[in-house]
């Protein structure tokens, strides 16, 4: 296949089509050494191609089109959209059939969005045979926006934090700390694969990462794998007076493990802050997002309750809230609360065994439940939130 020829039979099918589009996208991507997968579901949600390079992830939107119907400008603004809630470091929209404007590209420049055009296709697939090459034209015409460690985890370190006040599960300290050297060395790793190293700086980076995994006991003949918060401490110390790597590159990893226990505690103060109401709905917020990504659904409740609010994902953003244990009359007065209109739900013997409210979009969801809990059920300090699907 020297270069893509999709449209030279009229007997092949539109899904055919996107088909062999959506091969030859995963094909460029896996030559280059690049994690790839097809027709993957996250947040409810189909990508075409997903594409990982260490601990940055990339989605394909593939379109195949002949006719020539397709408005780019609503294509961009509905991914744009989409990644608000999937958040991918990078979203690319392949387009063959179809002319890409100027506009078009700036357009998708102001979102950080890459249009791929059947020219561009092309010519990375005719680089196949030189992986290396291909590697290195990816990587520059991607263009990952620089984020700082802090941003990279953002939203795993806010499951952290509210994962202890949303149920009754505390994070010990290993294992906080055992996720905080994963993620640090996740991103470094990211990092090195986008910039050259020689063999002094890898065999440096091992002395570092690995040399400090162990320590020598019983007159230095035996070797002990340290704790990990024994073990982030020992690397913090080598990179703050030690002579491992330049002394330029050793402060931009010590600013790596500062910017995560800075995260942390913002996030642990934040949480904790005097403003009740506002710790609610990010928290309300939160629990949304991170439920989404991981493909679960809610069950809210707190100790006053004998009921529960629980909250599904349906496709294309939008979320279902369903009360159980509630009368027909508590649910026309949740209909006022929430601004909306609630339909009953049944069992198989006709039983109403809850109330769903539809909602547009996290935003929406978090704003019903918000006053659900607000004004409805009146949660405090001492009748907690409580998520029951938190294990």
């Amino acid at each position: 296949m020297d270069t893509l020829t999709m449209e030279n039979t009229s007997r092949i099918t539109p899904k055919e089509k996107g088909d062999s589009l959506e091969l030859a996208v995963e094909h460029i991507f896996s030559v280059a050494g690049f994690k790839t997968s097809r027709n993957v579901w996250i947040a409810k949600y189909e990508i075409d191609v997903v594409a990982e390079v260490g601990d940055r992830k990339v989605i394909v939107e593939c379109k195949n089109y002949q006719n020539g119907s397709l408005t780019i400008r609503n294509l961009i603004h509905q991914w744009h959209s989409k990644n608000q809630i999937i958040k991918a470091h990078k979203i690319i929209i392949a387009l063959v059939g179809l002319v890409v404007k100027d506009s078009d590209y700036a357009l998708a420049a102001e979102f950080d969005i890459e249009l791929w055009s059947q020219d561009d296709i092309s010519e990375m697939f005719n680089l196949s045979l030189k992986p290396d090459e291909l590697r290195k034209k990816l990587i520059e015409k991607i263009d990952f926006r620089p984020i700082t460690i802090a941003e990279r985890y953002r939203d795993d370190i806010t499951y952290l934090v509210i994962k202890p006040l949303l149920s009754i599960y505390d994070i010990p300290e290993e294992g906080l700390f055992r996720l905080f050297n994963r993620w640090l060395r996740a991103h470094i790793l990211t990092e090195l694969q986008m910039t050259e190293t020689n063999a002094s700086e890898r065999s440096n980076l091992i002395e570092l990462f690995e040399g400090s995994k162990t320590k020598k006991r019983f007159l230095n003949l035996v070797k002990k794998k340290r704790k990990e918060v024994e073990y982030w401490d020992t690397v913090y110390e080598q990179l703050k007076s030690h002579d491992v790597l330049s002394r330029e590159r050793q402060d931009y990893y010590l600013s790596h493990m500062n910017d995560l226990l800075c995260e942390y505690a913002d996030q642990k103060i934040f949480f904790r802050s005097d403003d009740y109401m506002a710790r609610i709905r990010k928290l309300i917020s939160s629990r949304l997002q991170n439920a989404l990504l991981m493909g679960q659904f809610c069950s809210f409740t707190t100790s006053a309750m004998n009921n529960h609010v629980k909250v599904f994902f349906e496709e294309e953003g939008y979320v279902g809230i369903y009360i159980t244990g509630i009368s027909e009359a508590e649910s026309n007065v949740l209909n006022w609360i929430m601004t909306s209109q609630c339909s009953p739900q049944r069992n198989e013997n006709g039983e109403i065994i809850s109330y769903r409210w539809w909602c547009s979009s996290l935003n929406d969801a978090t704003e019903k439940l918000y006053r659900i809990f607000t004004e409805y059920y009146e949660i405090g300090e001492k009748n907690r939130l409580k998520d029951e699907q938190i294990k």
